[in-house]
């Protein structure tokens, strides 16, 4: 007897696809969310919605917003449309996590070169590292436990550290996933929920820290850059952490073609 995988009609995810479900017609939910995005969001009013965010935080602070930035096409992307859209002043922060290539040290440094921002880069204790992969890897077949959290948790320390409210993230997660969907019309916001929902893989430093003590010399200061900042720390900043796309469409294929062309991605 064989056992066929139920694929989407449309696009060929598998029913072992994070959230997925079908249709009667065989679509899935992603497919019908960029159905949804194409045709029922008022775009103009997301956009007017983000002009009036970032003029409520612009010039308050030291810097206008805070830009996670890993180097690839869509956080290269939201600093391009940032800084060029809106001529902010954004602190550029990015996570280490070890397996930045030359060509992306390259780009990285061109972008930063080119659009003329201040950067943070932070690289965590590679021995450390070396431990939380393998831990990631034998729990949930996923060595990048390290890379997960320490990009979407660090830059919320530094917002704090730096006293800049406003964090502006690249793509949606609904762009992917239905852990949130357009169809609520809702504002994704990145914050220790969403964190806590997938982007973790359901495993908090301090889990890590319990997992890994026994048999790893391990000051607990060393997962300090993966645990996400206290919310009455983020609340004392009047933080918001959003996505760009959830205010403009977000077509990669387009972004790629602009920051190739404009920034020599």
């Amino acid at each position: 007897m064989s056992l066929s995988l139920k694929r989407c009609r449309r696009c060929g995810l598998p029913e072992t696809y994070e959230t997925i479900e079908f249709d009667a017609e065989g679509v899935c939910n992603i497919c019908r969310q960029r159905e949804y995005k194409s045709e029922n969001i008022d775009w103009t009013a997301r956009k007017r919605m983000f002009d009036a965010l970032i003029e409520e935080y612009r010039g308050k602070h030291a810097y206008d917003c805070l830009v996670p930035f890993s180097g690839g096409k869509d956080s290269t992307y939201t600093l391009w449309h940032l800084m060029t859209e809106y001529r902010v002043k954004p602190l550029v922060v990015q996570f280490n996590h070890g397996f930045m290539r030359e060509r992306l040290r390259q780009n990285n440094e061109r972008t930063f070169k080119k659009l003329g921002v201040d950067v943070i880069s932070f690289t965590p204790n590679w021995r450390v590292v070396k431990r939380l992969m393998l831990e990631s890897l034998v729990r949930k077949g996923d060595f990048c436990w390290h890379c997960h959290t320490g990009i979407f948790s660090y830059p919320m320390h530094m917002a704090i550290r730096f006293d800049v409210p406003l964090v502006v993230w690249g793509e949606p997660s609904t762009e992917y996933t239905a852990y949130y969907n357009y169809q609520d019309n809702e504002i994704e916001e990145v914050d220790e929920t969403r964190f806590n929902r997938f982007v973790n893989l359901g495993i908090t430093a301090e889990d890590m820290q319990g997992m890994i003590r026994d048999d790893f010399d391990l000051d607990p200061r060393d997962l300090w850059p993966y645990t996400y900042p206290a919310l009455r720390d983020l609340n004392r900043i009047h933080y918001r952490s959003v996505c760009l796309g959830s205010y403009i469409p977000w077509n990669v294929k387009k972004h790629v073609e602009i920051i190739q062309r404009e920034l020599g991605w």
